[in-house]
């Protein structure tokens, strides 16, 4: 057999055994291995198939080499961005790959679906007036994460403000949500409490990513605010302690509940990624605010990751840009550290 794999006939040509088994009946010629396909076609062309029986793999001639046909989409393939994302590049394990970090809003334009890694940091909340600190935006890795072709919209989500100053005393304001397209989102971060309750103004923490913290009212404290599982974790309780605040939540660890009278809780710290090549923890919780009058009169710090601290005789501090970092609570009449924004990071190899 010539296993030739193709050839143009021309009118009138008639046609050999040798020619009908090789080329009209056999469209992918079977081997036991590499080695009895290179004795069979010693000048494949391209486009020709093959199949391997010790390997179970079918692979065609690309016009250089054997190349194993998979079903499986490799890498997406990045086209454009807008909103002037940060490009990096970065090699790992002999792969290189594009770094595109989002710290404001725009886009992904990808011409070839496929897999990319990614991470997506939502706002944090918000710290509230002389209460809970807010909670750090949502903390999403996806390592293999599929993306289909098109543009898809890249929102980065603004951190929660902080509960305003006054009789008030107001809570913060959930932050908001990062998101990659309509498919993959970092939630925004529960705000902290303030520390009466009302309409707006409430004991308990606010759900989000990560949990804002409660306030201690004396009479009985609120509840934390609830975390969502993998992307964060609950803030802190209220207690009956007067006037300290509970700390926010943050991706790697819950706020804390005030231990004492004089002392705020502290925020939950965030999760380090490596995404960029250089690892940075990102969404640490906003530390809880005091009153500074005899009760509650240590604020709590910010948990690792850009988690503002509480104050107990001023504003509450704002938590960090692009980390997620929840707000502190503020001091008595006070007005709550606002949330810091998000992040939407896309790894892809090239």
């Amino acid at each position: 057999m010539a296993a030739g794999g193709f050839k143009e006939f021309v009118a009138g040509e008639t046609l050999d055994q040798d020619e009908i088994n090789d080329y009209l009946m056999q469209g992918v010629l079977v081997f036991a291995g590499t080695a009895a396909r290179g004795s069979a076609i010693t000048s494949p062309v391209e486009g020709q198939f093959s199949f391997l029986k010790d390997s179970d793999g079918l692979e065609f001639y690309d016009g250089t080499a054997w190349v194993e046909l998979s079903t499986t989409p490799g890498a997406a393939v990045v086209s454009g961005t807008t909103g002037s994302p940060t490009l990096g590049t970065v090699s790992s394990g002999g792969t290189t790959y594009n770094v595109y970090s989002f710290t404001g809003s725009g886009s992904i334009t990808i011409d070839e679906p496929g897999f990319a890694e990614l991470l997506l940091v939502g706002g944090g909340g918000g710290g509230g007036n002389c209460g809970g600190g807010g909670g750090a935006g949502g903390h999403l890795a996806i390592s293999a994460a599929y993306v289909p072709a098109g543009t898809h919209t890249v929102t980065v989500g603004a951190g929660g403000a902080g509960g305003v100053s006054g009789a008030g005393y107001a809570g913060g304001q959930s932050g908001n949500s990062s998101l990659l397209g309509s498919i993959y989102y970092g939630i925004g971060g529960g705000a902290g409490s303030g520390l009466f309750s009302g309409a707006t103004n409430r004991h308990s923490g606010f759900n989000g990513g990560s949990g804002g913290g409660a306030s201690s009212p004396g009479a009985g404290g609120g509840l934390a605010g609830a975390g969502v599982t993998g992307q964060g974790n609950d803030g802190g309780d209220g207690t009956a302690f007067q006037y300290p605040g509970a700390g926010g939540g943050g991706a790697g660890a819950a706020g804390q509940t005030p231990p004492n009278a004089n002392q705020a809780g502290n925020g939950g710290n965030g999760l380090a990624n490596s995404i960029t090549g250089t690892s940075v923890t990102r969404a640490g919780g906003g530390g809880g605010g005091g009153s500074g009058s005899g009760h509650g009169d240590t604020a709590g710090t910010g948990g690792t990751g850009g988690g503002g601290n509480g104050s107990n005789s001023t504003t509450g501090g704002s938590g960090t840009v692009n980390t997620g970092g929840g707000g502190g609570g503020g001091g008595l009449q006070q007005v709550g550290g606002a949330g810091g924004s998000g992040i939407v990071i896309v790894r892809v190899a090239v």
